[in-house]
């Protein structure tokens, strides 16, 4: 068959996962070309903070966390997170191959001079969480940036604006792809192609179609002006994929609606201390679940079309102007560090019609389109739970229940938001993609956030870093592997 250009590794994506494949594959002395959608590489770990690994260099060195009360996990303990957390969903390759590899990943990543500034967790006083967030200075926009003159330097071609739309496949073996090139297709052939495109999270057809995020699918954030539309699943179903099996799971945070993270009126809205209310009126969780940020995201997600108002008095706004977070948002919003821009934004987005200002509980509600009654009976029983110190109907602690008294009363738009998606096209734990009967499909591998076989329906919250980690050590594995079966 004739192409325009052949290499040895042909990988579709330029992201963490895609480049740490690519570099693997030259160091071994293969020619590789990296075709990348997007105008510039990076994806979506331009946006990660921490990397996940098990008994790294980094954690050795360290001895032991910062608290007193919590050890760095042992690989054992890596698999029994991943298998319990995912009701045994995942894929035990797929589990064993990313926890085996990723401590030697941190290694990998050091040697491109990347430098750690400590292990540490998401939520401090989080029990559930195991230390494995490995915090790199300059975070993912800095390992991103090192990795890729890595690649350079490896001699690997790159080729931005130039996405792939569809496998070559001869006689069951993938040999390359067709991508689009100034609006011309351009045949790329390869022994072997790596589908790195980052998932599907911008894409809320599939999202809604394969995961259980449907009823928020087409209400929610995008949290990175990424373009990820599911291409690799798309093109690994051509090519005989199981399509059995496919399983994906938002990476999800929350925030105010069309706020970036570091927003202080999101910060604010998904304090412990403010109470959520849905389409209905009325309260549907324990506010207190914030303490970790990631489980929020599903609590919103589930919500009827992904509605949900955060509800704070002027004394909540005060306090934490003046008092700070209670609550961390990663490195975006520290616990403890007054929201100093909070007051302006407020006033800006009432003024814009963004959020909503009222003197009386039932005023608000007309304003934001929820019950009056519901929503006053529910303000009510509120502050009644606040003044006994005990919240009967979802369990507020009690250091966070503020009661709603003071005028005027502010709703801040809410929305689960997503940093991407995670899985889809089933593999084994050399990163090869499967078909139904889990027989790997000649020539294809599937890394980062393409891949199935981490998680179940939900991300995996209790393991920091962990699209990230994996992102770096499948793209390491796939590219490792085609080496080999090469050699």
């Amino acid at each position: 068959m004739a192409f325009d250009t052949e290499y040895d590794l042909v990988v579709v994506g330029g992201g963490a996962s895609g480049k740490s494949a690519a570099l693997e594959a030259a160091r071994a002395g293969k020619s590789v070309v990296i075709l990348e959608k997007m105008p510039e590489t990076g994806g979506l770990s331009m946006f990660a903070e921490g990397t996940a690994a098990f008994e790294s260099s980094e954690q050795k060195k360290l001895g032991k966390p910062a608290h007193p009360d919590r050890h760095f996990p042992t690989k054992q303990e890596g698999y029994d997170k991943f298998n319990s957390y995912s009701h045994y969903r995942a894929n035990f390759d797929v589990v064993r191959a990313f926890v085996d590899n990723s401590a030697d990943t941190i290694d990998f990543l050091k040697d491109l001079g990347v430098e750690y500034k400590t292990v540490t967790i998401a939520a401090y006083d989080d029990p559930n969480e195991v230390w494995t967030f490995h915090l790199p200075d300059g975070l993912g926009a800095r390992v991103q940036e090192l990795l890729l003159s890595a690649v350079e330097h490896a001699g690997v071609d790159i080729f931005t604006e130039t996405p792939a739309t569809e496998l070559i496949i001869e006689d069951g073996k993938v040999v390359g792809v067709v991508a689009e090139s100034e609006g011309e297709p351009l045949r790329v052939g390869g022994k072997a192609v790596v589908l790195a495109t980052g998932g599907m999270g911008s894409n809320p057809e599939l999202i809604a179609k394969y995961s259980w995020f449907a009823p928020s699918a087409y209400n929610m954030n995008t949290l990175t002006p990424l373009q990820n539309m599911g291409d690799g699943l798309m093109m690994a179903l051509s090519a005989g994929a199981d399509d059995t099996n496919i399983v994906t799971c938002p990476i999800l945070a929350a925030g105010a609606r069309d706020k970036a993270m570091d927003s202080h009126i999101g910060a604010a809205g998904v304090q412990p201390g403010a109470i959520w209310i849905n389409k209905t009126g009325r309260r549907f969780a324990n506010e207190g679940t914030a303490e970790n940020i990631g489980d929020i995201g599903p609590l919103y997600g589930k919500q009827p079309d992904g509605i949900v108002w955060s509800v704070l008095d002027q004394a909540n706004i005060d306090r934490l102007a003046e008092n700070g977070s209670e609550i961390s948002i990663g490195e975006f919003v520290v616990f403890g560090r007054p929201l100093d821009r909070l007051r302006m934004e407020l006033d800006q987005d009432v003024a814009d019609g963004v959020a909503f200002a009222a003197n009386t509980p039932e005023e608000l509600a007309e304003k934001i389109g929820v019950s009056p009654e519901n929503f006053a009976a529910t303000v009510a029983a509120y502050n009644e739970a606040c003044a006994a110190g005990d919240d009967k109907e979802f369990f507020k602690q009690e250091k966070y229940l503020r009661p709603l008294s003071t005028p005027p009363f502010y709703a801040v738009a809410l929305a689960t938001g997503t940093m991407g998606s995670a899985g889809g096209i089933r593999i084994n734990g050399n990163m090869q993609v499967v078909d139904k009967d889990y027989e790997p499909i000649p020539g294809l591998y599937a890394v980062g956030l393409d891949a199935t076989g981490l998680y179940g329906d939900s991300y995996n919250m209790e393991v920091p870093g962990a699209a990230n980690g994996f992102a770096h050590t499948s793209g390491r594995i796939a590219g490792r592997h085609f080496a080999a079966q090469q050699a």
